[in-house]
């Protein structure tokens, strides 16, 4: 998938949604962040619900975010994102599960950003996919995330994500039931 800074020049005109709050990336998701929400298919309905464990940390001049998504469905996702942000906002990342790298811009209250993914869709079969994020700061301080998923160039689903930072007493593991 090739992206150029144009495909984002509509982020930094969008009305805001935080009521002018900027949305700092490394700043929102260093330490505990909490995860919830759902991919509904094409035609709008929710076929499977998930909750995430963020942690994210530096290692040297890196940020690292160590995601985990635990599915109703028993499926547990595990991926480490390196991030990088200049100062102009352009956002870069590489993660094990990217087919290449995710960009996307910075701007505001929010970050635009493209990527192809191998994600999990059921035990043991894999498929890769595009996504288009994008995620706005709410004015509560929460981020509420919006992703376009594409298979072979058609929209399959839509997923829909709410992040809340908190102090890593709220775990998904233990509310689901599942092995951290």
């Amino acid at each position: 998938m090739v992206v150029s800074l144009k495909d984002y020049s509509s982020v930094n005109s969008a009305p805001g949604g935080s009521g002018g709050q900027a949305f700092n990336f490394v700043d929102f998701f260093h330490g505990h962040t909490h995860a919830s929400g759902w991919f509904a298919d094409r035609f709008g309905k929710p076929r499977k619900h998930f909750c995430g464990d963020f942690h994210g940390s530096f290692d040297g001049d890196d940020f690292l975010l160590d995601e985990k998504l635990y599915y109703t469905s028993g499926i547990k996702e595990e991926r480490v994102w390196k991030v990088n942000i200049s100062d102009s906002g352009v956002f870069t990342a590489e993660s094990e599960s990217l087919i290449g790298r995710a960009s996307g811009l910075l701007s505001n209250d929010r970050l635009a950003m493209r990527y192809s993914m191998k994600v999990l869709v059921d035990s043991g079969k894999y498929w890769d996919l595009d996504m288009k994020d994008l995620m706005v700061l709410q004015p509560d301080g929460t981020l509420h995330n919006i992703t376009h998923v594409y298979k072979w160039g058609f929209r399959i689903g839509t997923v829909s994500t709410q992040y809340q930072q908190h102090d890593g007493q709220i775990r998904c593991s233990d509310k689901l039931g599942m092995t951290a």
